[in-house]
């Protein structure tokens, strides 16, 4: 493992030798005047670890037992071609030196050598024909070996002749590094606060994602999972020091990545700086003002984030957080569903929703606890608002069928509350006593990430009836692993890609949508037993789906309502008929539907317009058009 802080910085020697060529090219030895092969001279190597201020995480060097990887590439041929050495294996002795049991010399005919290392080895390496290989930082940060495992570390050399020297490889860190400060609040007391000894986690972050060794980027992102920080915590210049960990570089999301701190049995959460970048070989500091008080989660969060020269100082707060969900400071405007979360697991979720029952229909904001499984109990929903009505109509109970997708409501009696409570024993409340044992909660935006690339999209949800739709439409150029789409001008038949308006609209081909290579995990394109779902439930209303301003088909016509209240956003992008689309625009919506088997597009696809306020049906057509993609969750 890496031996961390103050350390002299580690220097080994990789020692490489292969079998020799017969093909010479000479070598005069400048010490000795003696001719010598080419391939009679071993490669060799002095390792060391980047200290540049603003490029270096970990304050540490190579120590006894390290792996490292490491491929030659002869001449200008590239990772993805054929290998002067393979993901050659080394680790370091006790002496320093790193040993190797293949071993390589420099070509024997003259041809340079481009050199690429990385940190820590992986036995797979990378695949041929590849140039990239999945890394990852371990969740568990506190043990020392997980903690330096998750520094990943390459160094390269570019057109290597031999020599007899050694090639010095300086490893540069390719992830990011975190450090937590608590300083003590007004009277609080820090020797106080140390002799509980906090702990931490850190949640919403991926820890899996995909270099690639010669474009040097990160790309699909995957595993988001709680990360416990290392170190120990000491008493520094009045703040308590020590708590760091190494994340991934990826997109901080406002809202959804969180630090959750547990200190005398009590629990505080507060999400993250908005200001916060996770950039490649940088550190950053989070300053968190601790003030422990009864129902405060946090307090307060000084966000002073910068790098190591301190020229960059950023600045952020959180408000008073307490053992309830207010629902009047809810926006849901990046989504119409919350998760409510308890140490970094959710205890509840909150939606924004439209309720239809035979004696009204309203939107509502309504709280459903969880099951066992972890999946949202919507048998057991409860009503803390209903949006727009007067009166003691609140506190309803909402049960919803799963197999018949209807509703079961019982009218509520209440005013109209703000705070949820979570109980320990997982139910919902709209009120508490003294005695009730309730649990600290976050509300935090429910989205989709739809990692493609390097590139992180987030897509709203909301829930309609059972239920649960992106709000808005796929909107990407990418397949889901990263290789980019066709883009075209018109749609011709058996072509794939997508087409894009004037309004930046996102349509796609027939055969992208059935490629199984589009969809985010666990989202799909609807059927019509989808649709019909949600067409029976909003008694075929389309004006509750529609948003947005629509225009007459013909100037005589009159254009039908668009209230959205459903919350499903049906914005008018028309769709692409050949080579056309502005025509069909801010009249027309249409969506890719599949037959029930799942596994072609159905005949039929799903269509509104502007001057009817039916859901109805229009001919596909695949050979000649192109369609937005809305996306279900199955």
């Amino acid at each position: 493992m890496k031996t961390c802080h103050n350390l002299f910085v580690g220097v080994g020697f990789f020692i490489l030798c292969c079998t020799m060529f017969t093909a010479c090219v000479n070598h005069i030895s400048e010490e000795e005047g003696e001719i010598i092969n080419n391939g009679d001279i071993p490669l060799k190597f002095v390792a060391d670890i980047h200290e540049i201020m603003n490029t270096r995480v970990v304050n540490n060097s190579f120590g006894e037992k390290d792996e490292v990887g490491l491929f030659a590439l002869a001449g200008t041929t590239t990772m993805q071609e054929e290998r002067y050495a393979d993901n050659l294996h080394f680790v370091r002795s006790s002496t320093g030196e790193f040993v190797s049991d293949e071993s390589v010399y420099y070509p024997d005919d003259g041809v340079t050598l481009n050199l690429i290392s990385y940190y820590p080895y992986q036995k797979g390496g990378v695949a041929m024909g590849e140039s990239s290989m999945q890394v990852t930082v371990a969740t568990t940060q506190d043990k020392l070996d997980d903690y330096s495992h998750s520094d990943f570390l390459v160094a390269s050399k570019k057109e290597v002749l031999a020599s007899k020297d050694a090639v010095a490889l300086t490893y540069n860190h390719q992830f990011f590094r975190m450090k937590i400060v608590l300083v003590p609040g007004e009277e609080e007391n820090i020797e106080e606060i140390l002799s509980v000894k906090p702990t931490l986690s850190v949640s919403g972050f991926y820890t899996k994602t995909i270099y690639d060794f010669q474009k040097k980027t990160f790309s699909a992102y995957s595993e988001e999972k709680d990360i416990t920080p290392a170190g120990e915590w000491e008493i520094k210049d009045g703040r308590l020091v020590g708590k760091e960990l190494i994340l991934i570089p990826q997109e901080a999301t406002v809202g959804y990545q969180y630090i959750t701190l547990e200190a005398a049995g009590k629990l505080y959460t507060s999400l993250l700086p908005s200001t916060l970048q996770l950039e490649s070989g940088k550190q950053r500091e989070l300053e968190i003002t601790f003030v422990s008080a009864e129902d405060i989660l946090m307090s307060k969060v000084n966000g002073e984030i910068g790098d190591w020269d301190g020229t960059e100082v950023d600045h952020t707060e959180s408000g008073i957080l307490h053992k309830y969900i207010d629902v009047s400071k809810l926006t849901f405007e990046k989504s119409n569903v919350y998760k409510v979360i308890h140490s970094g697991k959710q205890v509840a979720e909150i939606c924004k929703e439209y309720l239809v029952t035979p004696d009204f229909s309203s939107q509502a904001i309504v709280a459903y606890p969880m099951k066992e499984d972890g999946s949202v109990n919507l048998s057991q929903g409860i009503v803390a608002q209903l949006l727009g009505k007067s009166g003691k109509v609140n506190g309803g109970s909402v049960s919803w069928n799963m197999e018949d997708h209807s509703l079961t409501y019982v009218d509520g009696t209440l005013l109209a509350r703000n705070n949820v409570y979570v109980l320990a024993d997982g139910t919902i409340s709209l009120s508490v006593t003294l005695a009730d044992d309730v649990l600290p909660v976050l509300a935090q935006e429910d989205i989709v990430r739809d990692v493609r690339g390097g590139v992180i999209h987030n897509y709203p949800l909301v829930k309609i009836g059972t239920q649960y739709w992106m709000r808005s439409n796929l909107e990407t150029s990418l397949y889901v692993n990263g290789d980019a789409l066709p883009k075209l001008n018109q749609v011709t038949a058996n072509i794939a890609g997508y087409l894009q308006s004037t309004t930046e609209h996102y349509f796609y081909t027939a055969n992208v949508a059935l490629s199984g290579r589009i969809l985010p995990t666990h989202w799909s394109i609807p059927n019509w037993e989808d649709w019909n779902i949600l067409k029976d439930y909003l008694k075929g209303e389309a004006s509750l789906l529609k948003s947005g301003t629509w225009l007459s088909l013909k100037t005589e016509e009159q254009v039908q309502p668009a209230t959205n209240l459903s919350g499903f956003n049906g914005i008018p992008v028309g769709m692409y008929v050949g080579a056309f689309q502005a025509d069909y625009e801010n009249k027309h919506l249409a969506y890719w539907t599949l037959d029930n088997t799942n596994a072609t597009i159905d005949t039929k696809v799903f269509y509104m317009k502007s001057d009817t306020n039916i859901i109805e049906e229009s001919n596909a057509g695949i050979d000649t058009k192109a369609f937005a993609i809305r996306c279900i969750r199955k």
